[in-house]
This record gives C-alpha cells, sequence and structure tokens, in this order.
C-alpha cells in the first residue's frame, strides 16, 4: 500500500501544471490543470480570424510549422497568469510519513 500511496505522489509531482483554456478577444478562462506525464511543457499561441484573435493557452510543446507567435516553458503554471504551485511541502510531509511508519 505504501508503495502505491508513494509511486501516486511522485507522479503528480513529476507532471507539470498548466493553465488550459482560451480567451477570444480578451474574455475567456482558463483553469490550473495537472498534465499527464507524456507532457513536460506548456504553450500558449494565438489565431486571428478576420478581427477575432483567439489565444490559446495548453499542455504540450510547440510545433515550429505552425503557430509562428507559440511559445512553450517548462516550470509549472508557465503559460499564464497564475499563481505558483506549492508542492514541495506536501510532499516532505506526506515522505516522512510514509518514512516513519
Amino acid at each position: 500500500m505504501k508503495v502505491f500511496v508513494f509511486l501516486a505522489i511522485v507522479g503528480v509531482a513529476l507532471a507539470i501544471k498548466c493553465e488550459v483554456g482560451s480567451y477570444v478577444n480578451g474574455k475567456g478562462l482558463t483553469v490550473s490543470t495537472d498534465c499527464t506525464s507524456l507532457f513536460s511543457k506548456c504553450k500558449s499561441y494565438s489565431k486571428t480570424v478576420g478581427s477575432i484573435k483567439t489565444n490559446f493557452h495548453s499542455c504540450g510543446t510547440c510545433d515550429p510549422k505552425d503557430n509562428d507567435d507559440c511559445k512553450d516553458c517548462s516550470t509549472d503554471l508557465c503559460n499564464g497568469a497564475a499563481s505558483y504551485s506549492y508542492i514541495a511541502l506536501p510532499l516532505l510531509v506526506v515522505s516522512a510519513w510514509l518514512l516513519a511508519y
């Protein structure tokens, strides 16, 4: 049981957290999301059709062939305006608990 809990915590700690969502002409919403371990980066890019500009935020890396203004990054919540993730303290507490018992 302890091994399963430990592996679950490690998996969450290794997954990057990204802002996911979109803004259309400055109005929209993003949510903080734990990406799967398949992703190691967050990205943001925009598309303009006519006079409508849409900004996208998601998990993943930029494709050099697409989205000229795409930017990717490799830290938690780096692709949008959000607070920092404070995962270190809970991980230390749970790790100490697992080692003690």
